[in-house]
């Protein structure tokens, strides 16, 4: 046997030893980030379900205030009307009588419509049976009937049905944004604004408002009545991305994006 070939064979199966070093190593890497990404999905679906959960919460305890004020502000007034209508009845006087039992007869009628209303708010499988984009014009008609803003939904373009679990979120973060223009903006007008382009869902919130530093928003951990940091952390969980632009004087843009 010839050193040529032995020299060659030793540099053969050095070669074989080194690849089969480098495909372990490859083996081993490919088997840490296949575990990394597992545990780092694994720990997504945990924070998803979480903050699903939180939100769904917060939309029921959001839900049961609403309903308390209308009890007490609406049908609280309709019903004591009702009540005064009936006591101050004279039947000696028949044609102020009639008058007094037609007026009672329409607040009745309002009273029962307005409980209809209202027994929609009941409703745990809201977001499922009206969907989000009238779940959004909803807040949208709630904010006019406050007197105090002004308020547009537009949908621009037709939007694919968005799964429950990410509307509820979604629903959610829209709310913050809406109790945060109405606590701290000044604004007069709130408006939102839903696109679908190139398989992104794209919801902006916007009023006119005094408006804000974001970046001083943002870098202060102590102040959490802004909600910002808990929007950031919402849109991840739903692989998704929140932006805010706002001026001083000039009022705020928050925009929402995630992948349909």
């Amino acid at each position: 046997m010839s050193e040529k070939f032995i020299s060659e064979l030793i540099t053969s199966l050095v070669i074989f030893f080194l690849f089969l070093i480098l495909l372990f190593f490859v083996v081993i890497t490919l088997i840490v980030r296949y575990r990394k990404r597992k545990k780092e999905n694994e720990e997504l679906r945990v924070q998803f379900s979480e903050q699903l959960l939180s939100a769904q919460l917060e939309i029921q305890e959001q839900t049961l205030q609403h309903i308390s004020r209308e009890l007490h502000d609406n049908l609280g007034q309709i019903a004591s009307l009702i009540k005064i209508n009936l006591s101050t009845i004279r039947l000696e006087q028949p044609e102020k009588a009639i008058v007094k039992i037609d007026d009672t007869k329409e607040l009745v009628k309002q009273l029962v419509t307005d409980m209809k209303l209202l027994s929609t708010s009941l409703n745990g499988d809201k977001m499922s049976k009206v969907g989000l984009m009238r779940a959004l014009q909803n807040e949208s008609d709630r904010i006019n009937k406050t007197g105090v803003f002004r308020s547009v939904f537009v949908q621009n373009d037709h939007i694919p049905p968005i799964n429950d679990e990410k509307s509820i979120i979604i629903y959610r973060m829209v709310q913050e944004c809406l109790n945060n223009a109405l606590k701290h903006s000044e604004a007069t007008e709130i408006n939102m604004e839903a696109n679908y382009q190139k398989n992104r869902f794209i919801l902006t919130v916007e009023d006119n408002g005094i408006g804000f530093d974001v970046a001083e928003k943002l870098a202060d951990l102590n102040d959490t009545g802004n909600g910002l940091l808990n929007l950031q952390k919402r849109a991840a969980v739903i692989n998704g991305t929140i932006n805010f632009v706002s001026v001083t004087g000039k009022g705020t843009k928050t925009t929402i994006t995630t992948n349909l």
